[in-house]
């Protein structure tokens, strides 16, 4: 019987995968055991990916635009370091039940 994830540990874990995102999302999707981990570092990944895409998009508005798309992903990823550290799960709109049924799959290799 394999021993079993501390919550703390899990929510710690979660949470440290939205550090650096897609980096550390990378890591936590690859290393993590729990369908939860990988969750995270799942939307950890497709975060640090959008919001650059959003920002650059933005740009072409105004600089206004970049400035609030700015402010606003630096909300939404402190929420989600939050959210995920105190055993939160929020979930991106539009993706978010997409990355919960892929973080259900378990990395290759394992049973």
């Amino acid at each position: 019987m394999p021993p079993r994830e501390r919550p703390d540990n899990l929510a710690s874990v979660s949470a440290l995968a939205y550090l650096v995102p897609p980096v550390s999302g990378l890591v936590a999707l690859f290393r993590g055991k729990s369908a939860r981990a990988r969750f995270h570092g799942l939307q950890s990944v497709a975060f640090g990916a959008l919001w650059p895409a959003i920002l650059w998009s933005c740009s072409f508005v105004s600089p206004r635009a970049t400035q609030i798309a700015f402010v606003l992903g630096i909300v939404l990823w402190v929420l989600l370091i939050g959210a995920a550290a105190f055993g939160r799960d929020l979930r991106l709109p539009f993706l978010g039940r997409f990355l919960v049924a892929a973080a259900e799959v378990p990395p290759t290799g394992e049973p």
